[in-house]
């Protein structure tokens, strides 16, 4: 099937914005926090407790996710699951109660991951409609929504306004960008038809050992993320003296490294292939996390952060790219599997990296992220290298009969 090139501008657009949509309403949550603990006096063992609802609601909605996708097709979940966000983060911003709060803050997640799944089922079938690796610019358009989301509130905040009317204004423009800009994303039909159901071999709950491998190595993945997230401010505020006020610059610098290598991910892809990029990436992970640890200088732990993002752009998009391929297991369902693992490496990644890092210094649990991360680049470069699954598409079957007609003439 040959698609226009207006069409096929149209479809990359609409799921990046489904990507985008998340990330700008993820981090527009993250300046709310401090908002959230003053005005219900709360301690940071609560504060912690409430966050974990976000984790719940996201536990909770993945063996549900799949289903909702393959019911209601992926434009369907993502606009009302978008809704559902914007409608939670404006009555966590009202500061009314904080059970309410932890209530929004359940259905926060959930809508999060339901989101995240249909725009990778969605993203899949473009990808097999195209013919072209395309993932990575998609979650590309994730990390462009956190830098978009964190520094947009952060400004308003600067300015004066109130947590209720810097939330209107962000979910305005979100509501906005999330109704005109994925109106092109695939109906029901559509993603059907360009997404193979794959009948399990051996019964409904049969899950393919492959898919098991990528759900881990995301797991792991996942994990690093969250350690820059979560503990990078600490690191350099404690083991290099940096004045906290600055110590944000270094998460910073691992953020827009990430957001432009993803950007540019699916043009490396086609130049070195998903394995040099998946295994190479995780190689670059571990290399940055051994420059934080070793290398005692800012500007070192600044270089090693950057480089950490560069490594992690595009390794968890193209181990969902791959995954998509594996045969035995419906897309819905494998990409509903190693999300869930991979959140479950957010969750519980930096809590294993503080009660480390309590025990035996941060630097410890840094050295054993670079560990794993050089783990995950051995299982991909000998993985890929076993099971290469290539896309697939109606685009390359029309090509290459073209091609035979051509020579037949």
């Amino acid at each position: 099937m040959n698609i226009l090139h207006n069409q096929h501008k149209h479809l990359l657009v609409a799921n990046r914005v489904a990507f985008m949509v998340i990330g700008v309403l993820e981090a527009a949550w993250a300046p709310l926090v401090p908002y959230v603990k003053r005005a219900f006096v709360i301690d940071e063992g609560t504060l912690g407790l409430l966050m974990l609802c976000s984790g719940l609601g996201s536990i909770c909605t993945l063996p549900l996710s799949g289903f909702f996708v393959n019911r209601y097709g992926a434009k369907k979940v993502i606009y009302v699951s978008g809704l559902l966000m914007a409608f939670a983060l404006f009555t966590i911003s009202m500061l009314i109660n904080v059970w309410l709060t932890g209530v929004m803050l359940v259905i926060f997640g959930g809508c999060t991951i339901t989101i995240d799944v249909a725009a990778n089922v969605n993203g899949i079938a473009i990808e097999r409609k195209t013919g072209k690796h395309l993932m990575s610019s998609f979650h590309g358009g994730y990390s462009l929504g956190t830098l978009i989301g964190a520094g947009t509130m952060s400004v308003l905040f600067t300015l004066g306004l109130i947590p209720k009317w810097a939330v209107v204004i962000c979910m305005f423009v979100t509501i906005i960008a999330l109704i005109f800009g994925c109106r092109d994303l695939l109906p029901k039909d559509e993603l059907e038809a360009d997404t193979p159901i794959e009948k399990p071999r051996e019964g409904k709950l049969y899950i393919s050992p492959m898919v098991v491998v990528v759900g881990l190595l995301c797991f792991i993945m996942y994990a690093s993320e969250g350690a820059v997230m979560g503990w990078s401010a600490i690191f350099v505020s404690q083991e290099r003296g940096i004045d906290m006020s600055m110590a944000g610059f270094f998460y910073t610098a691992f953020a827009i490294s990430m957001t432009f290598v993803r950007l540019c991910g699916d043009k490396i892809v086609d130049r070195f292939g998903q394995r040099a990029v998946i295994s190479g990436g995780a190689l670059l992970i571990a290399i940055g996390f051994m420059i934080v640890v070793l290398i005692d200088s800012a500007i070192a732990s600044v270089v090693g952060f950057a480089i950490i993002g560069c490594g992690a752009a595009n390794v968890v998009p193209q181990l969902v790219s791959f995954a998509a391929h594996i045969k035995g297991m419906a897309v819905h369902n494998i990409i509903s599997f190693i999300n869930a693992l991979g959140y479950s490496g957010i969750l519980l990644g930096p809590v294993i990296i503080g009660f480390i890092g309590k025990r035996y210094g941060l630097h410890v649990s840094f050295i054993g992220i670079a560990v794993f991360a050089l783990i995950v680049a051995i299982i991909s470069y000998i993985t890929l290298r076993i099971k290469h699954i290539p896309i697939q598409t109606d685009v390359q079957e029309d090509d290459r009969k073209t091609c035979l007609c051509n020579s037949t003439k």
